[in-house]
């Protein structure tokens, strides 16, 4: 007996020596960790991986003559971009190709705090599968990043991306993305959605859509006195009129067909989207004043639940019936009408429903007749109405989906008046000094 016992501590003393041991482990400043991956198409080889890398300082990582002092990795100054480095070569797989600049960079280059994987839109066209398939396998890999498809080189992009508040990259990108819940204009798509829409039988994926703006779509010349009001304008990557300090931008939702780019949504089609998908969190829209044409009403609009989907088949056919309940928020009436009041307030309800119903119709339709891509989820309502997975697959929805009958329905109501309560007209002083003169 006492043997036994003996035995056993003596094993149990040993476990605790070989459970605690740290034979694999890796100090923080022995590793870089990758913040962006881009992916391109290779010239002599598959594929151009381009990497985005926190160097541990503040600002960039100081002057390349300190760098070349320290016997640190020496890049141009257009690659030093905030506290990161950027380093770009061609190889057989996106794996190996980490392990490649092992002979350049002097610490190993680690996956597990990645942000963003950015596609050009020239691969995503041919399918990104082949792409995704070993960062699903891969131990590092966090499945939470974010998914991006641009326009022209991926590479070029991250050379792009800065950040023009703070010094931390890292930091930016979060805020960047989560920006999302703040506009609406592009969807928060994470990697884990992203790698089951392309594999689903029941939607479409989708991904961020991103691209450089080169600054030169502001309108130059003299301002018109009579600017017409436009609302209701939709925006691709590069198209949004705008100067700034940092060129890179997200604009509006790469849709795919299973793993192939099938088309983009603008930036107010994202929106409508997000609106059908239960994601919208907020964001102001500008109207065109139906009484008075030219004036503006801007309001602030969100969910007021999550809508409802309901699905039947009638002849064979799959109808789909959607129910959108919206609550809205007036933030200004350039028309000084008082739709606050009770007997106003129905026309400005009538005038919002109106511009939100157009939109979503056609966004339905656009999805239907040009992309072919179920990207609202659809087909897992539909799914219901067959007694085994196999049957459903049989059925094959991405063939049925552009047939589908969709009946929209929104209710829109005006939940609050911001600070004011009341809308009246602005006076109108004549100047009335020479009619006094004259009697003088």
């Amino acid at each position: 007996m006492l043997r036994k016992i003996s035995l056993f501590i003596s094993a149990v003393l040993v476990l605790n020596i070989l459970l605690t041991g740290c034979y694999d482990s890796m100090e923080i400043d022995s590793e870089v960790y990758a913040l962006v991956l881009g992916i391109d198409k290779g010239v002599n080889n598959k594929i151009i991986l381009s990497i985005q890398y926190s160097t541990y300082k503040s600002s960039g990582g100081g002057s390349s003559e300190e760098s070349g002092k320290n016997g640190e990795d020496s890049q141009s100054s257009s690659n030093k971009i905030s506290d990161t480095n950027i380093q770009t070569i061609e190889a057989p797989s996106i794996l190996e190709g980490i392990d490649m600049l092992g002979m350049a960079v002097s610490r190993r280059i680690s996956l597990m705090h990645t942000k963003m994987i950015v596609f050009s839109e020239e691969i995503a066209k041919e399918g990104v599968g082949n792409y995704i398939a070993p960062i699903v396998r891969y131990r590092e890999t966090r499945k939470t990043m974010h998914v991006a498809i641009v326009k022209g080189k991926a590479e070029e992009f991250i050379n792009e991306n800065k950040t023009n508040i703070g010094d931390s990259l890292a930091k930016a990108i979060e805020l960047l993305t989560t920006q999302s819940k703040n506009t609406g204009f592009f969807p928060e798509a994470r990697f884990t959605s992203f790698y089951r829409g392309i594999m689903s039988s029941y939607e479409s994926a989708v991904a961020i859509h991103g691209g450089i703006n080169n600054f030169d779509k502001l309108p130059k010349g003299n301002h018109s006195s009579t600017s017409p009001l436009i609302v209701d304008t939709g925006f691709l990557p590069d198209e949004l009129p705008r100067k700034g300090v940092t060129k890179r931008e997200f604009v509006g939702t790469a849709v795919f067909r299973g793993d192939k780019l099938a088309g983009a949504l603008n930036s107010n089609e994202t929106r409508y989207y997000l609106l059908l998908l239960g994601k919208y969190k907020r964001g102001i829209i500008t109207i065109d004043d139906r009484e008075k044409p030219g004036n503006e009403i801007a309001v602030d609009i969100r969910l007021g639940r999550h809508p409802m989907i309901k699905c039947r088949f009638e002849n064979g056919n799959p109808v789909i019936d959607v129910n959108l309940k919206i609550e809205s928020e007036i933030e200004s009436i350039n028309s000084r009408i008082n739709y606050e009041s009770i007997d106003n307030l129905d026309s400005l309800d009538s005038q919002i429903k109106d511009y939100l119903q157009s939109g979503l119709n056609k966004l339905i339709e656009k999805t239907q007749k040009e992309l072919k891509a179920d990207i609202f989820g659809f087909g897992h309502k539909v799914a219901g109405y067959f007694p085994t997975i196999q049957e459903w697959e049989q059925y094959n929805w991405p063939s049925h989906y552009p047939y589908a009958k969709v009946n929209l329905t929104v209710d829109v109501s005006i939940r609050r008046t911001g600070l004011l309560i009341y809308s009246s007209p602005f006076k109108a002083w004549e100047d009335k000094t020479e009619e006094k003169e004259g009697k003088k």
